[in-house]
């Protein structure tokens, strides 16, 4: 097969950016691939981008002269927020090519694209025609204008029949698949497929001693549940906790560091890999129904417990106290003091079996391309 597969970077890096690269790396052993990308960009430049989000004639061009050098059999598509905008499906449609879409978010159907406001899940725009209450409240990025640009945006291409004519539409869960259908955008389910992440196999150490601590690896940010983190540590002394990444809340951070909490801001894969394997636990404490972070198929594929908040919407993967931990954010400290009468290496070794049954490279790709071979047929 000639696959295009698209992406539009964020001004910062983030897993989606990893997923892309990967699933391109995986398809090029096997198929002829190319790819195409935008950038959003601060300032003057990152404004025109928006202004233009509901229909850029420029990123048109470029897939249209992508497509004219490369002919792909199918293009799939990664994220279009904001340089590059829904059009990229419009073009694809006009060449009768096939297209894939993995929602990465939840901006389809609400434009907050985490279904978070103020600290707490937000579902007022699921099933409105409309998201007027999350525009009056600026439930991106604290705009009234950015919140309106991006609803007006994929409203807009739904009255266009953008969205009624993309091939397939792959979520993350079945939770995610289960908001599309609920949503006003009348795809049939059968169009929607449920693919996950998948993460490389990295090297097991023979010998693991475990040290007294436990892990966060991410985004230093609210919706990914930073703040109750902290909360949980600095009031109970007994746990020490190390913190890896960068955001937004970074200062916030830095400021509420306590004896036992260590930030070592960001760090390479080795070093990443090895605090994971001398953990206790990693700690994913996300308020907002978070797609499928990757950082719970790494934690469980070096055999390291996952502690996995219940909000989630990846929890769905995981029997408590079997083959991960799941609590909710703010009784997190209850949860770590009742680990004592928890195996946790077993635990650790259930989560293993987990990875190794269904999110390896090989099967997650195999279900990829399934999903290209039945949209070409």
């Amino acid at each position: 097969m000639r696959i295009l597969v698209v992406h539009n970077y964020y001004q910062d890096p983030g897993g989606e950016d990893l997923v892309f690269r990967q699933e391109v790396e995986a398809l090029k052993e096997t198929h002829t691939v190319d790819t195409l990308t935008f950038k959003n960009q601060k300032g003057i430049k990152g404004l025109l981008q928006y202004l233009f989000y509901p229909y850029n004639v420029w990123a048109a061009y470029q897939l249209k002269q992508k497509i004219k050098r490369f002919h792909p059999d199918i293009i799939h598509i990664h994220n279009t927020h904001y340089a590059s905008g829904p059009i990229l499906f419009r073009v694809a449609q006009r060449q009768k090519i096939p297209t894939v879409f993995t929602l990465h978010n939840y901006r389809l159907i609400c434009p907050s694209a985490t279904l978070l406001y103020n600290g707490h899940v937000y579902m007022n725009s699921i099933g409105k025609s409309f998201p007027w209450d999350g525009i009056k409240k600026g439930i991106l990025d604290n705009s009234i204008l950015k919140t309106f640009l991006t609803a007006f945006t994929y409203k807009l291409h739904s009255f266009l029949g953008t969205w009624t004519n993309v091939g397939s539409y792959l979520t993350l869960t079945h939770c995610a698949k289960k908001l599309i259908i609920k949503s006003t955008l009348h795809i049939a389910s059968e169009r929607i497929v449920v693919k996950p992440n998948f993460i490389t196999q990295p090297e097991i150490p023979d010998e693991v001693i475990t040290d007294n601590y436990y892990l966060y690896i991410g985004r230093l940010s609210e919706e990914k549940g930073v703040k109750p983190l902290m909360t949980a540590f600095t009031q109970n002394h007994q746990h020490y906790l190390k913190i890896i990444g960068d955001g937004p809340l970074k200062d916030f951070v830095v400021k509420n560091l306590s004896p036992n909490i260590e930030y070592l801001g960001f760090q390479n894969k080795e070093t990443i890999n090895a605090c994971i394997s001398k953990s206790k636990g990693v700690i994913i404490p996300s308020v907002c129904l978070e797609g499928f972070p990757l950082t719970l198929l790494e934690a469980m594929a070096l055999k390291t417990p996952v502690f996995l908040s219940q909000i989630l919407a990846a929890n769905e993967v995981i029997d408590n106290h079997k083959n991960g931990i799941v609590f909710m954010p703010d009784e997190l400290a209850e949860t770590l003091n009742n680990t004592k009468t928890l195996d946790l290496k077993k635990i650790g070794i259930e989560g293993y079996k987990t990875y190794k049954e269904n999110f390896t490279k090989s099967e997650i790709m195999s279900r990829l391309e399934n999903v290209y071979k039945n949209l070409l047929k």
